[in-house]
């Protein structure tokens, strides 16, 4: 179990602080605004009303050893400026702030910020590569070369084993898990022996690159 804290309550905040939480997470969120914290107060670990920009007594909430801060506080530039200088004072070392352009992006990571994410970005490359391949269910950027892919599994490779296949050297992807949809049932990291039945999903990682040129 991780520890998160995920300050602002916009649509975005509220559902990522939900959803850390449902993965087992001890997630702390943080707003100025009473009536949003009441709506999330019993979906996640605590939920604090405060304003984060004042910083008073914010090392109380927030301790330097916490996994990571996710920051969602708008598109004001000075809120968010001043939560990384605060969080960066206490000594939180993984602070993820929400950007909606270049400029807040390069502003965010010159005084501290260790990773920026664009939202809708990243839906749009989402919709992407799900659009690139009718095979694709989902898609999940890591890193500027790596994601994880879901997919259909295509006919060619019903009733192979995994080292048949040979994923890893022919297609230079690593296999996560084989969900079988009709059975409900998830096999992680599956025994290279395992043969791929029928209505089964595949979750792997590999490089975007190499995923256009599967033809899966």
């Amino acid at each position: 179990m991780k520890q998160f804290a995920v300050i602002g309550l916009g649509n975005f905040g509220f559902n990522l602080g939900v959803s850390l939480a449902k993965k087992g997470h001890e997630v702390l969120v943080i707003d100025s605004d009473s009536e949003r914290v009441e709506e999330i107060k019993d979906f996640v670990t605590s939920a604090i009303v405060y304003d984060v920009r004042t910083g008073v007594f914010l090392n109380e909430y927030i301790k330097p050893d916490i996994d990571a801060v996710i920051l969602n506080l708008g598109e004001t530039i000075e809120a968010n400026s001043l939560a990384i200088y605060h969080l960066k004072e206490i000594g939180v070392k993984n602070i993820i702030v929400k950007s909606v352009s270049d400029l807040q992006s390069k502003i965010y990571q010159k005084i501290g910020a260790t990773h920026i994410i664009n939202p809708e970005q990243l839906a749009g490359e989402n919709l992407a590569e799900q659009l690139s391949s009718p095979s694709l269910i989902d898609y999940i950027p890591l890193a500027p070369e790596y994601g994880i892919f879901e997919i259909a599994v295509p006919d060619k490779f019903l009733g192979k084993s995994i080292k048949e296949i040979d994923f890893r050297k022919k297609y230079r992807i690593e296999i996560i898990a084989i969900k079988n949809v009709l059975k409900d049932e998830i096999d992680f990291m599956p025994d290279p022996g395992k043969k791929i039945e029928p209505d089964s999903i595949l979750l792997f990682i590999c490089k975007k690159d190499d995923f256009s040129k599967l033809g899966f």
